[in-house]
């Protein structure tokens, strides 16, 4: 009887070693199964990440040229389309007579040299497409010369004082011929 009990001791603490080695094979499989679902995985994930991230690129790309290629014809039109209207004001604003639904240069010019600057008048054109006006305005005498650029939300003026009526020609002549022209040349705030 005690050696039956030792042998179920045996048996019961230390396994034979069919078993033990089975046993660490399994575990063996198990892990290597486990790390190449997980190398398979990482791999995977990378792959999509390196697929996203090209496919933005190419869509970035053809946006870009899309957006470039947009701006380009936008401001064609805007520049074929744009009409603008000249109008003068006397009295301080109380009085305006349209002088011009498209404006050219001879025009502006033409009422600029005819206008009494040594009164206050206010010479604007406008953008009636989208509100845009731009204005000279002031006198020669106390009044000073000013300019001012107004939009539906903003009305910004030119930095720097006007002192003649040619100054104010040339501002008006330059928004004519582009907004564009005319933000690089000079500074409004």
């Amino acid at each position: 009887m005690g050696l039956e009990i030792n042998r179920q001791l045996r048996k019961d603490k230390i396994p034979s070693a069919p078993y033990t080695h089975r046993c660490s094979t399994l575990n063996q499989n198990r892990v290597k199964r486990m790390n190449t679902y997980i190398i398979i995985g990482v791999l995977g994930l990378i792959g999509i990440i390196v697929l996203v991230s090209w496919n933005s690129k190419q869509n970035s790309n053809k946006l870009g040229i899309a957006e470039n290629k947009t701006e380009l014809r936008n401001a064609e039109n805007r520049h074929e389309k744009r009409d603008l209207k000249l109008t003068v004001s006397y009295n301080y604003g109380e009085t305006t007579k349209t002088i011009s639904d498209k404006a050219t240069a001879e025009i502006i010019k033409s009422t600029m040299n005819s206008t009494n600057w040594n009164e206050f008048h206010i010479v604007q054109l406008e953008d009636e497409n989208v509100y845009k006006a731009l204005h000279v305005s002031g006198s020669l005498g106390d009044d000073g010369l000013a300019s001012g650029f107004v939009t539906d939300d903003d009305h910004i003026l030119l930095v720097k004082p006007l002192e003649t009526v040619e100054q104010m020609t040339e501002i008006l002549l330059d928004f004519l011929k582009g907004e564009e022209i005319w933000r690089n040349k000079y500074e409004y705030k």
